[in-house]
């Protein structure tokens, strides 16, 4: 009898677990068909608002560097000189200093004048000699080359120095320019003792 009673137990809790098994089996699948598809995309609303898209920032062009000012260029002369002459020195001999002397514009305000020098002799062997030129009291030191010329027929020029200087004058004005040279020979010429020899004269120009 007790064997009995303890079969039908057993079977009874068989019973009873193959049906939990069944539920749970049952209650599972239901659940996964319920479940929504991972890889499904969700729906969009048709009023969702759609992101603000950025505005373009303006471009901000390079600043151009300032250039400076080109230099002015100076105004041309409107004026027109064109004078020239020369003076001598008078050692009583046939040997003497001769200044030729040219001037010309340089603006309206300014003159240019040029100055060559000429010794002129017959024969004459000198080393080179020191000299000074003295325009408008200022002093312009210069050394002549040495001189080797032997003729008593024909008189050598023999050139000492040239230089160009710029003489303040307005347009329109009558400057008076003082020239004078002096170079120092020491010597005898013509059997005469000759020092320093010197020539001077004022050049007048009309500006």
């Amino acid at each position: 009898m007790d064997k009995h009673r303890t079969n039908v137990f057993i079977s009874l809790v068989l019973v009873l677990i193959i049906i939990a098994a069944i539920s749970a089996w049952a209650t599972g699948s239901s659940i996964k068909r319920n479940a929504p598809s991972v890889s499904e995309k969700p729906e969009v609303s048709d009023n969702a608002v759609a992101a603000a898209t950025p505005s373009p920032q303006p471009t901000v062009l390079p600043t151009a560097q300032p250039t400076s000012a080109p230099e002015p260029t100076p105004a041309a002369s409107t004026r027109t000189v064109s004078e020239s002459g020369s003076f001598s020195s008078n050692t009583g001999t046939k040997l003497n200093m001769q200044v030729n002397w040219s001037v010309s514009s340089a603006n309206d305000r300014e003159l240019t004048l040029q100055l060559d020098l000429v010794l002129y002799s017959y024969t004459l062997s000198v080393g080179p000699h020191n000299g000074v030129v003295n325009v408008n009291g200022t002093d312009y030191s210069f050394t002549s080359p040495g001189i080797s010329y032997k003729s008593e027929q024909y008189m050598n020029a023999a050139p000492m120095t040239s230089m160009t200087l710029t003489v303040p004058a307005e347009l329109g004005e009558t400057v008076s320019i003082p020239v004078s040279v002096s170079w120092d020979f020491y010597g005898t010429y013509g059997g005469k003792d000759i020092g320093r020899i010197t020539a001077a004269d004022t050049i007048t120009v009309q500006g």
